[in-house]
């Protein structure tokens, strides 16, 4: 229903009514799933750049690796 101009590549997993979505230069954001337009409430850089690999969601917690490291992020009160 809308798109980001200048967004690139991503992974997107949805988290309740939000979406969590890891860019290739490994910027995490939050965002509200809704059709009325991109709106983040949170964004992290929280990687070194060249993000490929899905990001896993696991009791509140976000796994996420680029080439050279992995983290871990917890989301309860982000």
């Amino acid at each position: 229903m809308w798109n980001e101009a200048r967004f690139g590549a991503a992974n997107l997993l949805r988290l309740g009514g939000d979406l969590l979505i890891l860019t290739y230069n490994s910027e995490l954001i939050r965002a509200p799933a809704t059709p009325t337009g991109f709106k983040p409430k949170a964004r992290a850089q929280i990687l070194s750049f060249g993000v490929r690999a899905y990001p896993a969601l696991a009791d509140g917690i976000l796994y996420a690796r680029s080439t050279r490291q992995m983290v871990c992020v917890g989301l309860r009160k982000m």
